[in-house]
């Protein structure tokens, strides 16, 4: 009985102990130190409401107290691009001193250099206290990228009286002047820090153990050093220990005391294999609390994909319906129309070739490849915040799919039309390249492109061979020209480049996909000069012949001319 009224006690104590925990406010559960809590409450929050700045710094601090650095830098970085469109400039400054603190936390030094140095002249003369605090961690990159003129620098902007008596900063400061082999000075502040600091003495006076090592005063050293180990508790980080026992390493091995020095080594070695371990346990955690975040939006997903599944479902049921009336209908056909199909068999044949032709002209136009590799161009140009640059590029390569799709309808298409999706497929390759190319277009004054129609797609494939083959990453001064001419009936197109030339592709995986594209194209030509009656014609050229470099394509297309409307 008393089992049970304890029981029923402990299980009330924990419902009333959650109920006030979910009240309490995101600011009151983080001075609690209740991390986890903020984490979980602004999670869920997250799911049905914008967090506000507010919200967004809290889980940001409550990412970086539970060692998640990875979601606090999504966070911070959510924090910033927040601020800045509210245009809220105290707001952003605090987010910048969280994405550097993440920075560093990630010990993504160079990075967080960089970043430091980006967003530096953004802090006003009234965000000094702000500016103050990025200082402590922009000065600890510079030291940690062994630049340790810059991160005395950086520290000494630190002027704030309550700040220079932190012992976060004498310490900080001690090891800049260590870096500089101020060692005298450095020792001072090392014993300043010492004497404020509760915690972390044992990193203070290994330090000063190394200080003296350094200027080879070893007994000093020692004393110092041993000071560090009998000050080491359960606060004391793993990689503060490693510190500690590597500075005994190197103590030992300059005065060439090899059995202590080994000894030493061992410890190193399993710290070592005790902080990969808490690397892999942080991971993991960082990794089930992105699982939480991601668990609304698969119950969303489910969703959907149920909604599809139906209308998936009902679209086979009416192509199943299709098929089997046009089955009926092609039985029917085949019995009545027997007799014709022997007499039309010829021409029955020419069509298969056509479509099949065109089929693979269709593939080959627009490859997985291409429309994979505009799409990272695109998502890198935003990821730069070449919002501009991206539209541009986004606009022409959607028209330029938008018009293979509707030519790939029709048999023929007008010369104004095929040139502008020529230029757009030309432009987005330009754009997507670290070298840009010239390129000229020449037509005849006696050509009018809007009347004269030819089949889509001819050109694009020996453009794209000039472009992916011709020219390498590395080509400069790189040119295409194309020149339309119309005489004796004859409409052709010439393509030239300066590039590596058609003798020289450097595999037979280039030499396959050319030859494939070649013979496509040769196969519309003989098709569609039969059923234009007009004469058609390619051949490609390597200008080394003409002691020249770069490759000729002569196509001489099938057209027609439509009548001009009164």
């Amino acid at each position: 009985m008393n089992k049970l009224k304890f029981i029923i006690t402990f299980l009330l104590c924990t419902l009333i102990y959650t109920g006030l925990k979910a009240q309490q406010s995101p600011k009151e559960l983080f001075e609690a130190r209740e991390f986890e809590a903020v984490i979980d409450t602004l999670t869920k929050k997250s799911e049905f409401k914008e967090l506000n700045l507010d919200e967004l710094f809290y889980i940001t601090k409550s990412y970086g107290r539970t060692r998640q650095y990875s979601n606090g830098l999504v966070f911070s970085n959510k924090m910033t691009e927040k601020a800045m469109k509210l245009k809220d400039t105290t707001n952003l400054v605090r987010a910048f001193n969280l994405m550097a603190e993440n920075l560093i936390d990630l010990n993504d030094i160079t990075k967080g250099i960089e970043y430091c140095e980006k967003v530096a002249p953004v802090f006003r003369e009234k965000d000094s206290i702000e500016f103050q605090k990025l200082c402590f961690k922009w000065g600890m990159m510079y030291y940690h990228n062994n630049q340790y003129k810059k991160a005395h620098d950086i520290y000494n902007n630190i002027t704030l009286p309550k700040y220079r008596k932190l012992s976060l900063f004498t310490n900080n400061y001690a090891l800049t002047l260590m870096g500089l082999e101020k060692w005298d000075e450095a020792i001072v502040y090392l014993k300043k820090s010492i004497k404020k600091s509760k915690n972390n003495r044992s990193v203070h006076y290994s330090n000063i153990g190394f200080a003296y090592l350094k200027q080879e005063k070893y007994k000093e050293a020692e004393v110092y050093l041993d000071s560090a180990v009998t000050s080491i508790s359960d606060n004391t980080s793993l990689y503060n220990q490693k510190s500690i026992y590597s500075h005994y390493f190197l103590m030992y091995k300059n005065q060439n005391n090899v059995e202590k020095a080994v000894t030493y080594l061992a410890r190193i070695e399993s710290l070592n294999e005790a902080i990969f371990k808490q690397k892999i346990s942080e991971k993991i955690k960082a990794l089930e609390t992105s699982s939480k975040q991601l668990e609304f939006a698969n119950t969303r997903e489910t969703t959907l994909k149920k909604q599809v599944k139906i209308i998936d479902n009902r679209l086979a049921l009416a192509e199943k319906q299709k098929i089997w009336g046009a089955f009926i209908l092609v039985i029917l056909v085949v019995v009545l129309f027997a007799v014709l199909f022997i007499f039309k068999y010829r021409n029955i044949i020419n069509a298969h070739v056509q479509i099949q032709t065109e089929q693979r002209l269709l593939r080959s136009q627009m490859t997985p490849h291409f429309i994979f590799n505009s799409l990272s161009v695109i998502q890198g140009m935003i990821l730069n915040k070449e919002d501009k640059k991206a539209i541009i590029y986004l606009s022409k390569f959607s028209k330029l799919l938008r018009i293979i799709l509707e030519n790939s309808r029709e048999k023929l298409v007008s010369l104004k039309e095929e040139l502008q999706a020529l230029q757009n497929y030309i432009d987005l390759q330009n754009m997507s390249r670290e070298n840009s190319f010239k390129y000229t277009l020449n037509i005849d004054e006696n050509i009018d492109t809007s009347i004269i129609s030819i089949p889509p797609m001819l050109m694009q494939p020996f453009v794209e061979n000039a472009i992916e083959h011709g020219f390498n990453n590395n080509f400069e001064n790189a040119e295409i020209s194309i020149f339309i001419h119309f005489k004796d009936s004859k409409l052709s197109c010439i393509i030239i480049d300066n590039g590596l030339g058609i003798n020289k592709t450097s595999t037979n995986k280039r030499k396959s996909k050319k030859s494939v594209s070649t013979q496509i194209s040769a196969e519309r030509l003989k098709i569609m000069s039969k059923e234009l009656r007009v004469e058609t014609g390619l051949t490609i050229e390597d200008r080394s012949q003409f002691n020249e470099q770069g490759t000729i394509v002569t196509l001489t297309l099938p057209y027609k001319i439509e009548k001009e409307d009164a």
